[in-house]
């Protein structure tokens, strides 16, 4: 007679859907994975993301530390409907899309400049580019005109029209409802003033001016356009809206919530009614509500917070980002997609990026990037051919860069051709099966789904809990054509409670379609009878 009361069981998942790091893997429901670092968690497919591919090489520049990439905006061509990124550097502004891959240089008028201490920023009103340069310095503009481009010209009203004043020098603004919205720092930390219709020259503060939480020691962040010709209005420890902003003087302030605010001004996105935001307790969102007056699911523009974070199944991550400098964090919507780059560890800039599928509604992956590169702006524009679509770059002081398109990660500073090539280094590890049971057991043997192509390389581990032991339990170095694989492979003669599966990808772009893994129940504890 052989072994008895030792049937093999198999525990395993069809697909990958999103992470939880913040809750015990063993817990995790079916399709969650513990980590997922540079994956893309597609369709229940997990693949390694794209590379990032250097674009500014070709520009006029030479790269330093008072010559550099400042600020960035997406400049579209009313007349055309071209669309460029706009990057402000010490003594102009480059204008550049894929078919003026040198730039077009746009100067500033004579002895204005650029700094780092400029804190600078952009805004596109109407045909016009406005460059923002911080409290001590007035605004810049540019006509917009392609056709015969002229300099930027100093933004200063000598003549207002009676009542108004000049446009304030600040850091950042907003076209919305036809108006120039920005803060004015000159009357307090949390004054908010829009300018007159079509006329971002005249700004009337009897009408438009709003000081928001007067009294407190909050301070403005930032705003984003809302629905009804609204403004949603984040402070660092509050938000707030603004009605009525095509009619400002029939506008009135509503508070939204005080227990908590933004902590990034560039981490405000938005997605159909849905804003989301840094705070200090990780990633939230503001939800579109409905009124009871105007009858149950009828969407209007109320607002409301949500309780718990959406990042509560990364929460644990969000422990390891540098909040003392996260005003620095970026987020912007992209491919149905929230990415939001953060500074991490001791780094003072931002050098990850965690992503959020909104259609699986589960944040799919961390990104890192090769040594030094950083992000300090995203922004989208309208690139290639056959087909032209929109794609997401990623900006820094060296330059832009081409997201989640290449094959490796291509890096290089602005104005040199030269560039350099890093494969991607991703991982992906499942939840921790238990078999239904918290005895020890015996792992036998597993399987894995996966694509491969030419070049495609990564190891197989199992990972056990109580005891814990990690097995490098498979090599993959494929080459050839593109295959659908199924790798089947032994435990390593593993024991413990739990097991997991953990993918390390070391170049290539394989993707993973499903896991599997087989033990016999009851481990050391298993009865059996020897004939």
């Amino acid at each position: 007679m052989g072994r008895m009361d030792e049937p093999i069981l198999t525990e395993g998942d069809r697909g990958f859907r999103g992470i939880d790091s913040y809750l015990e893997p063993t817990t995790l429901e079916g399709g969650l994975v513990e980590a997922s670092e540079n994956m893309r968690l597609d369709g229940d497919l997990a693949s390694v993301r794209g590379g990032i591919e250097f674009k500014s090489g070709a520009v006029s520049l030479t790269h330093s530390s008072t010559e550099r990439v400042f600020a960035t905006v997406l400049f579209s061509d009313p007349a055309t409907g071209v669309e460029f990124i706009a990057c402000a550097t010490k003594n102009k502004v480059i204008l550049w899309n894929d078919q003026n891959d040198s730039g077009i240089d746009i100067a500033y008028p004579g002895g204005e400049t650029v700094t780092s201490a400029d804190n600078a920023s952009f805004v596109q009103a109407m045909e016009k580019l406005i460059l923002f340069r911080g409290t001590s310095k007035d605004p810049l503009e540019w006509n917009g005109d392609l056709v015969t481009p002229t300099a930027f010209t100093v933004k200063n009203n000598s003549s207002p029209t009676a009542g108004r004043i000049e446009c304030p020098s600040t850091n950042f603004g907003l076209f919305f409802a036809n108006r120039l919205i920005v803060p004015q720092p000159s009357d307090s930390a949390y004054t908010v003033i829009m300018s007159d219709l079509l006329d971002t020259d005249n700004f009337f503060a009897a009408d438009s001016q709003f000081r928001i939480n007067r009294g407190t020691a909050d301070r403005l962040i930032g705003f984003t356009p809302y629905l009804e010709n609204q403004l949603l209005v984040f402070f660092r420890n509050s938000i707030h809206l603004i009605n009525n902003v095509a009619t400002t003087s029939a506008a009135a302030v509503f508070e939204i919530t005080r227990q908590r605010g933004c902590v990034a001004r560039k981490s405000i996105a938005a997605s159909g009614p849905q804003i989301y935001f840094l705070s200090d307790d990780g990633v939230f969102t503001l939800q579109q509500g409905l009124d009871p007056a105007k009858g149950l699911g009828v969407a209007i523009s109320k607002v409301s917070g949500e309780a718990i974070p959406l990042s509560r199944p990364i929460q644990d991550q969000f422990k390891d980002v540098n909040f003392a400098h996260a005003d620095k964090a970026v987020g912007i919507i992209f491919d149905n997609k929230y990415f939001l780059a953060v500074p991490t560890g001791s780094s003072t800039d931002n050098n990850k990026i965690l992503v959020y599928d909104i259609l699986n509604t589960a944040w799919t992956s961390v990104d890192t990037f090769p040594a030094g590169f950083v992000i300090d702006d995203f922004v989208t524009v309208l690139h290639g051919i056959n087909p032209q679509k929109r794609r997401l770059f990623a900006v820094n002081d060296k330059g832009w860069h081409l997201v989640d398109e290449g094959t490796t990660d291509i890096t290089g500073t602005i104005g040199n051709p030269s560039t350099t090539s890093t494969a991607i280094s991703a991982k992906l590890k499942t939840r921790s099966f238990t078999l239904g049971s918290v005895d020890v057991k015996r792992w036998k043997r597993g399987q894995l789904g996966c694509n491969v192509n030419n070049g495609d390389q990564f190891t197989i581990k199992v990972n056990t809990t109580d005891p814990d032991r990690t097995n490098t339990v498979h090599t993959e170095n494929y080459s050839g054509s593109a295959e659908e694989k199924l790798i089947r492979f032994g435990s390593g003669r593993a024991r413990g409670y739990a097991a997991n599966v953990e993918v390390d990808v070391t170049a290539g772009k394989p993707s993973f379609r499903h896991i599997s893994l087989e033990a016999i129940a009851g481990g050391a504890n298993a009865r059996r009878e020897i004939a």
